[in-house]
């Protein structure tokens, strides 16, 4: 009841922004509304265990962010909620759902696919402005020499959404002309990132770097070993409380054993996220229900990654 009051308080503020004459009346309402929708609103959904509750009504979020970047376009801490929420959207509610239909649903996975694309694209963009926009920069992941800035250890959570949005565009279709030229800006962003706070997001960057040295060949950077150092990063700094580092182990890592013990340690790294109680740790109750959806899903399709029994 308290969270609907809020919601309903946040919309009147909206509502009357369009009587106020005052720039900096309405500038000191966009504030007050951004901060409520920041880390303390973002606990309202993560800590949920309903997660058709939050996808029905994270567009609300959504758009109303987009009022208020209308309302005050050069605040760039409501450019970088937008953006963080676009991308947390797409990936839990477009893409993971997608990924997961029946090949004989080929044709709306890939209007999702599509659709997430988008999305992502979105939130990545509204980082990128927000960036911009504090550091009076020009920003192109085109060309590597515009994101040579020195950034601020504080930056890292921009940084981190920015590189993981824009790569997440990218690896949903790898031969789009418009994203390709950005793919190595993006994983700049990411070093980036990883330089300024390696420890960012309680173990978030290792989980990616995890996920891009096992899917890289070695002739362009992979390396098993690496991916292992930051499997066992993510979990040590997640201190055990998320299950996305199993699923990204066992999907990136093991399937590159396409033997037996592969098959075995896949199915370990699953039934250990299935095991997972996701009301120990309420903070990521959201996403680890998520991830436990996925990971039943991934046990019962086991052969999409191995030709192995």
């Amino acid at each position: 009841m308290n969270y609907l009051k809020k919601v309903l308080i946040i919309f009147l503020i909206v509502s009357m922004g369009t009587l106020i004459s005052s720039c900096s009346i309405n500038k000191m309402a966009v504030k007050a509304v951004s901060n409520s929708l920041g880390e303390g609103g973002m606990a309202a959904f993560s800590k949920d265990d309903d997660p058709q509750l939050v996808k029905d009504a994270l567009p609300f979020a959504l758009k109303l962010n987009e009022i208020l970047i209308e309302s005050d376009p050069e605040n760039y801490v409501v450019k970088a909620t937008a953006g963080k929420l676009f991308i947390i959207y797409s990936n839990l509610f477009v893409q993971t759902p997608a990924s997961m239909l029946d090949y004989k649903d080929w044709k709306k996975q890939s209007e999702m696919y599509e659709r997430a694309k988008k999305l992502y694209t979105r939130g990545s963009n509204y980082l990128k402005e927000s960036l911009e926009i504090k550091y009076k920069i020009k920003i192109d992941l085109s060309n590597k020499k515009t994101i040579d800035y020195k950034f601020k250890k504080e930056d890292a959570d921009s940084l981190y959404w920015l590189g993981a949005g824009m790569m997440s565009a990218i690896t949903i279709d790898l031969t789009d002309p418009f994203l390709a030229p950005f793919r190595d800006g993006a994983i700049g962003i990411m070093f980036i990132a990883y330089d300024l706070d390696p420890d960012y997001g309680n173990g978030a960057l290792h989980e990616y770097f995890l996920m891009y040295y096992a899917s890289m060949p070695e002739s362009m950077g992979g390396s098993l070993e690496k991916a292992e150092y930051h499997y066992k990063k993510a979990l040590e700094l997640s201190e055990g409380r998320k299950i996305s580092p199993y699923i990204a182990y066992a999907t990136t890592v093991c399937p590159k054993k396409q033997t037996k013990e592969g098959v075995a340690k896949f199915k370990e790294m699953l039934e250990e996220a299935i095991s997972f109680d996701i009301n120990k740790y309420p903070e990521n109750r959201l996403e680890n229900t998520i991830s436990k959806e996925k990971a039943v899903w991934l046990l019962d399709n086991i052969d999409n990654y191995f030709l192995v029994d």
